[in-house]
């Protein structure tokens, strides 16, 4: 017994003098995992597209519409002999939203279903993506759009795309529902009024992940960013 109460001791002196090392070192091995696994799923995807805002995918949606970005990629970027794109979706909902989308019913189940969607539940998730995760193309509601502007995690549209198109709302986002893609492919059209679409800068966790790897989806990223806004309806 004694010398458990001994490696007990030890281990308090030690938590109390050197607890912070010890958890920014979880930290950081938790980022290295997050990346790696990220980076272990690169490959299946010629590149990724993040959604976060107030829209819940039902059926076959998010196939639909990643089957959307395919259909306008000019190339197949990364040469592996087909097309494909991932839709990472966070359904998430301001305060201000869920009050709106419950509205006055008193259905608890309607409560639940919708809790899960709040912005605090979704905050911690939607940032590992954001400036750590492979989608560099962002599709997202306002409140989600400003958390990243304000961060610093945007470049400008003229320096992703070469101009400012006429969709822009600002010099970091466009209106994803003015874009002739939106008006075309249904399941683009399908999310909410007011949504932007905008470009992620290079995360520093390219340096955990492999640099080379992590610019060469970003550039693929970039291509279909490009290929979105240079889709034109076809003529009847």
């Amino acid at each position: 017994m004694k010398i458990f109460a001994k490696i007990r001791d030890w281990f308090r002196n030690y938590w109390y003098y050197y607890k912070w090392t010890v958890l920014i070192a979880v930290f950081f091995v938790g980022v290295i995992i997050f990346c790696a696994v990220q980076s272990g799923d690169r490959s299946s995807y010629d590149a990724s597209v993040l959604y976060t805002g107030p829209y819940i995918f039902e059926g076959g949606e998010k196939n639909s519409l990643s089957s959307a970005f395919s259909q306008v990629m000019s190339a197949d970027y990364d040469g592996d002999g087909k097309k494909s794109v991932q839709i990472i979706d966070m359904t998430a909902f301001t305060d201000d939203q869920l009050r709106e989308a419950i509205g006055t019913s008193d259905d608890p189940a309607l409560a639940v279903k919708y809790a899960q969607f709040s912005s605090d539940n979704v905050k911690k998730s939607f940032s590992q993506q954001v400036f750590s995760g492979d989608a560099s193309i962002l599709i997202v509601d306002e409140y989600w759009y400003k958390i990243v502007l304000n961060a610093g995690g945007l470049v400008t549209l003229e320096e992703a795309l070469g101009y400012r198109p006429e969709s822009a709302v600002d010099d970091y986002s466009a209106d994803f529902g003015k874009l002739e893609f939106s008006m075309f492919f249904e399941a683009a059209g399908n999310l909410p009024e007011g949504t932007r679409i905008c470009f992620r800068r290079l995360p520093t966790s390219a340096a955990f992940t492999g640099r080379k790897a992590a610019e060469k989806n970003y550039e693929n990223s970039k291509k279909l960013f490009c290929d979105i806004f240079a889709f034109e309806v076809p003529s009847a």
